[in-house]
């Protein structure tokens, strides 16, 4: 057998297993909206995956729909709950951080449309290791979280 032919034939299976193992690393799930009363801003919600060896950093969202989209985290202390503005939120390796109504999520702030149940939204989120990822999230009634 020829050498030449025997090296490619052996390294293509290594290859295609390569290219296999090539996952996305971060994955974005479950993502809505939910309906906000009329001039309010309103709340974003969905789960990111990390499916790397090594913690992410979600950084940041924008949309058309709103002038800013903002990373907020609820926290109870005192016998009150309480939010703030967050910079950043850590994704764990082969973890996942789930944005929820009382607890971090996502405020979309002066929104430029109403939205409406049964409306869309373009989300992109923004890694600090440059990872940009586009998902839609459905517009939708919803509860609020209790304490």
């Amino acid at each position: 057998m020829d050498p030449a032919l025997f090296r490619v034939n052996f390294a293509s299976p290594l290859l295609l297993v390569t290219l296999l193992g090539c996952g996305e690393s971060i994955g974005v799930r479950d993502a809505w909206i939910r309906e906000p009363p009329p001039r309010s801003p309103a709340a974003g919600y969905l789960i990111i995956e990390n499916r790397s060896a090594l913690p992410v950093e979600f950084v940041g969202a924008e949309t058309a729909a709103a002038e800013r989209t903002e990373i907020h985290a609820m926290e109870y202390g005192d016998g009150k709950m309480t939010m703030r503005r967050a910079d950043s939120v850590t994704v764990p390796a082969d973890g996942k951080v789930a944005l929820q109504s009382g607890g971090t999520h996502l405020m979309l702030m002066k929104l430029r449309r109403e939205l409406q149940a049964g409306d869309d939204v373009t989300l992109v989120l923004r890694f600090a290791d440059g990872t940009v990822k586009r998902v839609v999230a459905p517009v939708r009634k919803g509860g609020y979280a209790t304490r």
